[in-house]
């Protein structure tokens, strides 16, 4: 019988698994905007209040019909503490530009691990939060568009962007953390060196990387050359803005954008610390 922690990696594996069975989520095709309807029903049924950000882009001669799906879940504790943002991508690159096999570089990626690892950790998140226990608000962020980078000209995080762009109503994180490839077998996450220009993520960063190390956790603890790495990503427009913004990720996945990026190469055991992480991150009094 598997132990409570094996048992919630295997659910997000399975999350992962049921993203990769749609096909490539690429925006402006049938998989993606099931994947994007699917998220809204999930943050609905949490009792999330449910934003959906539409915005174009134009890509390769056409127009791209975009979505940011974003829920709030609002906190019922009279002293709320100050909001936080959970963030990831779910959209997937639409050409696998590091395959090994130049034929196969124009095909769409699976995206297991980068698109499906962090969606499927804060869809799993959600069943935890309820808003009688919250002492902070909280908004789980589902952007579009991040992967479009370096192709015809565009820039990576787009999504992120306009949000970042266009604040929700009535909803100002404090804080931002994004997770962006975190599944992926024996998983060390790096540190976006931007944090060290900028002292409020900095600081979340610090804090995240205590909560890992603490417990042990290999992705936290482990070491591998040139950890610090100037990385962007979807925490990168919010760290402009002055926002505290914190990165989860793996960018030495070795499946990275290539048609290996599949659940197989991937890691429950990694997932499952990337949500609990999270969730002693919310759940936390900060100083």
């Amino acid at each position: 019988m598997s132990s409570p922690e094996e048992a919630a990696g295997q659910e997000i594996m399975r999350l992962v698994q049921e993203q990769v069975d749609m096909g490539p989520r690429v925006p402006g095709t049938a998989p993606h905007d099931l994947l994007s309807q699917r998220l809204s029903s999930c943050l609905d049924h949490a009792g999330a209040e449910v934003t959906l950000q539409r915005f174009t882009v134009p890509f390769r001669g056409k127009v791209l019909e975009c979505v940011n799906v974003v829920g709030v879940v609002r906190s019922r504790s009279p002293s709320r503490l100050p909001p936080v943002l959970f963030g990831t991508h779910y959209d997937t690159r639409c050409r696998a530009d590091r395959d090994p096999d130049p034929a196969l570089r124009e095909m769409p990626i699976p995206g297991a691990n980068d698109g499906g690892s962090g969606t499927a950790v804060l869809l799993h998140l959600l069943d935890r939060i309820a808003p009688e226990e919250l002492t902070r608000d909280v908004a789980i962020a589902f952007f579009d568009a991040e992967d479009l980078g370096n192709i015809d000209g565009k820039e990576f995080a787009l999504g992120a962007a306009w949000l970042a762009d266009h604040p929700l109503p009535g909803f100002a994180p404090a804080e931002v953390v994004v997770l962006d490839m975190v599944g992926g077998r024996d998983m060390v996450l790096d540190i976006d060196a931007g944090i060290l220009n900028h002292a409020p993520s900095r600081r979340a960063t610090t804090e995240l990387f205590r909560i890992g190390m603490a417990h042990g956790w290999q992705p936290f603890v482990g070491d591998k050359p040139n950890r610090v790495k100037h990385i962007i990503s979807d925490q990168s427009p919010f760290a402009r803005r002055g926002i505290a913004a914190a990165l989860l990720i793996d960018i030495d996945y070795p499946q990275w954008h290539t048609q290996a990026d599949l659940p197989e190469a991937m890691s429950s055991e990694s997932l499952r610390i990337s949500e609990e992480a999270l969730w002693l991150f919310l759940s936390r009094q900060p100083d």
